[in-house]
């Protein structure tokens, strides 16, 4: 292992937090669960068959969903893959099973497309038979419509001349046979029909712009109702409280349609009610994992990690109990020399205060007595990204362990990888790694403008919660990384978009959350 480009994080001081301006709309690409990628990944079991899926949702609802289905081991005889709405009756509340057809040059690759033909929280059911028997999996996906797709211009002008042409001809066709129906063979029209046939043609005219007015008017009406569908996120508001003489990062659901109740409670994903990322901007030096609790219906609460002052872009990731995942977002501006805690608390405002030594809630200011306090799962980090120049690049962690990427040298967008990293011990053996919420490892990776933003884990990018609601029994994963060698985490994901991206990849050792952070170049 070479030892040449492994950097020791370093911690910054405290700082006043105060409301920043909200984020530019059009700058974070709609996306649900996620921002900037809706695409949804996973790695488990079915039965005796492992599997990768990947779902590319549609972007207009009713549309198809683009289905991969990759079974390592071959020996597969059929697969098949079905749309589940989570209110589906138990018996005929789904369609049938498409079957999906082998991808040509690829024996180990399936493809299939899916009607998602609503919008909410959905199962894709996922059958496999072959040689060593048969199994399902369900992989939960949110299907919303992201936008309208307009008639082109083009397009548009050729339907209105033709149009024009039709009205023109129907004017024309009702003057003619006012006037020459009923004129003998080898006669003209006289001028008391020609007046006749002229007032038929202006009636019509009339008649005609009356009901292109009314189907105009009709459309326009039918137009708003589909684009007051289209998925939007809802608003929160970040905010600096102080609880029990503490600063605490609040986030205020400040949306109507929350408070108005047209939003189902939520339910835990990995056992939090809200998982939120705090980002420092632009540089990504700073970065905090950290779990809001509901302090009223609409309002979360969590002590402000250990974070130095600048901008920060906040991401929390919420489940409701229909289901249905999304990631409301937001930004502040923490200021110098007033995140002061209060008086007696044994610290001097404007100076930072020391991380709490308990494990699993590190570097985290220490709660004030009567405060909130901090989560075991909590942590913050502050340092400077490793740039990846291929695989044996490292980040030195807290503990003297060392984190190795082992992936692929060049990233390109759209293309399936995995984001593979392994955690040496300080005496560069392979380090014993303990389940931190679920799962051996969670990484959150962000572009450098915020357009995208995912939160991963060994499984995929599925929402465990939107996972336990639709699939009540369980859904066979691939253990949460448990049966990967000793101190080696992965994680299936695409990147959606090329650009400089900032990885974050969290492990719990001997107790503590460990954050090793990677910076890396997508191509196009």
């Amino acid at each position: 292992m070479k030892r040449g480009t492994a950097i020791r994080p370093t911690r910054g001081g405290a700082a006043r937090l105060t409301r920043a301006a909200a984020f530019v709309v059009g700058l974070y690409v709609v996306a649900t669960g996620h921002v900037g990628s809706n695409n949804v990944f996973f790695s488990g079991e079915a039965g005796p068959y492992p599997v990768s899926v990947i779902i590319r949702p549609p972007e207009v609802i009713p549309g198809l969903a683009e289905i991969a289905i990759r079974v390592p081991g071959g020996d597969v005889d059929r697969v098949t893959a079905r749309p589940v709405r989570w209110d589906a009756a138990p018996e005929g509340g789904a369609p049938p099973p498409d079957e999906a057809v082998p991808v040509a040059g690829d024996a180990e690759l399936f493809a299939a497309e899916l009607w998602l033909m609503t919008v909410g929280a959905y199962r894709i059911e996922v059958a496999v038979e072959g040689g060593r028997g048969s199994g399902e999996v369900s992989v939960p996906v949110t299907s919303v419509m992201l936008g309208v797709r307009d008639l082109p211009p083009g397009l548009g002008l050729v339907l209105a001349a033709l149009g024009l042409l039709l009205v023109a001809g129907v004017v024309s066709i009702t003057g003619a046979a006012v006037r020459e129906s009923q004129v003998p063979a080898g006669e003209t029209a006289g001028s008391r029909r020609r007046r006749r046939a002229r007032i038929a043609m202006a009636l019509t005219a009339v008649g005609l712009a009356g009901l292109l007015y009314l189907g105009n008017a009709w459309w326009e009406a039918v137009d708003r109702e589909v684009r007051s569908g289209i998925f939007e996120r809802l608003e929160v508001e970040g905010a600096i409280v102080r609880d029990g003489g503490r600063p605490a990062l609040e986030i205020a659901i400040t949306d109507p349609a929350w408070r108005g109740r047209n939003w189902s409670p939520l339910v835990p994903d990995h056992g939090k009610l809200m998982h939120m990322f705090v980002v420092g901007a632009p540089g990504m030096g700073a970065f905090a994992h950290v779990h809001p609790v509901p302090v009223d219906s609409s309002t979360f609460r969590v002590p402000w990690p250990n974070l130095p002052p600048g901008e920060y872009r906040i991401y929390g990731d919420i489940v409701q109990e229909s289901g249905f995942a999304q990631t409301v977002v937001d930004t502040i501006t923490v200021e110098a020399a007033a995140l002061a805690v209060a008086e007696g608390d044994a610290a001097v405002p404007g100076e930072a205060v020391a991380a709490p030594a308990a494990p699993g809630a590190q570097d985290l200011l220490p709660e004030a007595s009567g405060g909130l306090l901090p989560d075991a799962d909590d942590s913050a980090w502050t340092g400077v990204p490793v740039a990846l120049s291929g695989p044996g690049s490292e980040a030195l962690l807290d503990d003297g362990s060392i984190l190795e990427w082992q992936g692929d040298r060049d990233l390109r967008v759209d293309e399936e990888t995995v984001l593979a990293f392994r955690l040496w011990d300080p005496d560069e053996k392979p380090a014993e790694l303990e389940p931190y919420m679920g799962m051996l490892s969670h990484a959150a990776l962000t572009r450098g403008d915020g357009a995208v933003f995912v939160h991963l884990h060994p499984a995929g990018t599925i929402s465990m919660g939107s996972l336990s609601v639709l699939t009540p029994g369980g859904s066979p994963m691939a253990g949460g990384g448990t049966d990967a060698p000793t101190g080696v985490v992965e994680f299936p994901f695409a990147f959606p978009q090329p650009g400089e991206y900032t990885i974050w990849v969290q492990v719990r050792r001997e107790g503590r959350v460990l954050t090793g952070a990677f910076q890396a170049t997508v191509l196009e």
